[in-house]
């Protein structure tokens, strides 16, 4: 996630650049073919695989890539947005995937009826290279605005995913700690020596008898039966 957050600050950068009235049409070019470029980046990170070969942002959808080109070009969600916890304690569980969905946003685009449409995320990447390829001003304004949505959303995920970090990390030390505790009870028990133990406990009840043989003695003084 935070490549793609690096990726996604290059590719509004270069669109702010793009939008300055300092940049003709081969400039354009050369910018949007960058910037598709980039889009490309993005996808295979979102497609990242673990080292099991499981899909990481597709959900419970494991084995199919979170995202792939549909029939007429563009890029579809394919993962579900289940997510699947483990415990990482006795009465706490966490979640170990993040539905691409959640961390590659829609942003809602002004569909010119006075209403709103839910653009993909590759989608406005994939437009915001053509506005400035054809040198759409308003486009590139209007992408330079869903950037920032984009971004958030990624951010966001980032954020979330850097939390959960945080917990197992936490949750990893009590289970050290608790594991060095029992390792080290389990490790007296094991190393007991019994005749040692026998003459100490004996040693100890000797000294309780001896200990309640003189109360018993005391007790029976005048100046102990005056206080009682």
């Amino acid at each position: 996630m935070r490549n793609v957050s690096d990726v996604m600050y290059r590719i509004k950068e270069l669109t702010v650049q793009a939008n300055s009235d300092t940049m003709g049409k081969l400039d354009r070019e050369s910018i949007a073919i960058e910037i598709e470029s980039l889009r490309d980046q993005v996808l295979s990170l979102a497609n990242t695989q673990d080292t099991s070969g499981n899909f990481v942002f597709a959900g419970s959808r494991v084995t199919q890539p979170a995202f792939a080109a549909n029939a007429k070009g563009g890029i579809d969600y394919q993962g579900d947005q289940s997510r699947m916890q483990v415990a990482v304690g006795d009465n706490r569980r966490m979640n170990v995937n993040r539905p691409g969905s959640d961390a590659f946003i829609r942003v809602a685009r002004d569909d010119g009826k006075g209403g709103k449409v839910g653009v993909g995320f590759f989608q406005a990447l994939g437009d915001l290279a053509k506005a400035v390829r054809s040198s759409d001003r308003a486009s590139m304004q209007r992408g330079i605005q869903e950037m920032d949505a984009l971004q958030q959303g990624v951010s966001e995920a980032t954020a979330q995913i850097g939390s959960d970090l945080n917990v197992v990390d936490a949750q990893k030390n009590v289970l050290d700690e608790v594991t060095l505790r029992l390792k080290t009870t389990l490790s007296a028990v094991q190393d007991l020596d019994y005749t040692e133990a026998i003459t100490r406990m004996n040693r100890d009840q000797l000294a309780l008898e001896a200990a309640q043989s003189s109360f018993a003695k005391i007790s029976k003084l005048s100046l102990f039966n005056y206080l009682n």
